[in-house]
Parts: C-alpha cells; sequence; structure tokens
C-alpha cells in the first residue's frame, strides 16, 4: 500500500510540474518521501502516522486528479484555499488530528 500512494504520489507530481504547478509538485514528492520512510521502522507510532499519510496521501491524488480534469474555462468556481467553493458546505473531515 506504502509504494503504491507513493507512486500515484510520483505521477501527480510529474503531471503538476508538466502543468506548471510547482508548489503542487513539490507537495506531493515530500509528501511520497515522508510515507516511504514511515515504511521502514515497524513501531506502533510510525504504524499510526503512516496510516494518517497515506489517508492524506491518497486524498491529495484524488484533489489533484479532479482539480486537473476540470475545464480550464474557469467554469469551476475556486476560492482562496483551492478548493471547489460548492464542495466547502459538504465537507466533513475524517479526523481529526491534535
Amino acid at each position: 500500500m506504502i509504494s503504491l500512494v507513493a507512486q500515484a504520489l510520483e505521477s501527480v507530481a510529474e503531471d503538476a510540474d508538466e502543468r506548471g504547478d510547482e508548489q503542487s509538485a513539490r507537495n506531493a514528492i515530500y509528501l511520497a518521501c515522508s510515507i516511504r520512510g514511515c515504511g521502514i521502522g515497524a513501531s506502533i507510532e510510525t504504524i499510526k502516522a503512516a496510516e494518517i499519510l497515506l489517508e492524506h496521501g491518497i486524498s491529495y491524488v484524488a484533489s489533484l486528479s479532479e482539480r486537473y480534469e476540470q475545464p480550464e474555462d474557469g467554469s469551476n468556481a475556486v476560492d482562496v484555499d483551492g478548493v471547489a467553493s460548492e464542495q466547502h458546505g459538504d465537507f466533513q473531515p475524517s479526523r481529526t488530528l491534535h
């Protein structure tokens, strides 16, 4: 699972870089490296960290994929956070991080 998500993040990073979205490309690469780093240890804390990073990695891949599939004519309004405005009301976080 770790390898699969890391590879997906690297693929999305390459796509982002080709589109000129350098920040998203860097974020995806950093997240992929963090996920791979968690795969080295086997402690309970490392497993919990890997689980959270995997969730974030999957969400990030889905988010970027969705953003890149949208037409570039501005038909979907995007707010300051980079999230489509119509999605704000439906968002419910699956986990609270402390």
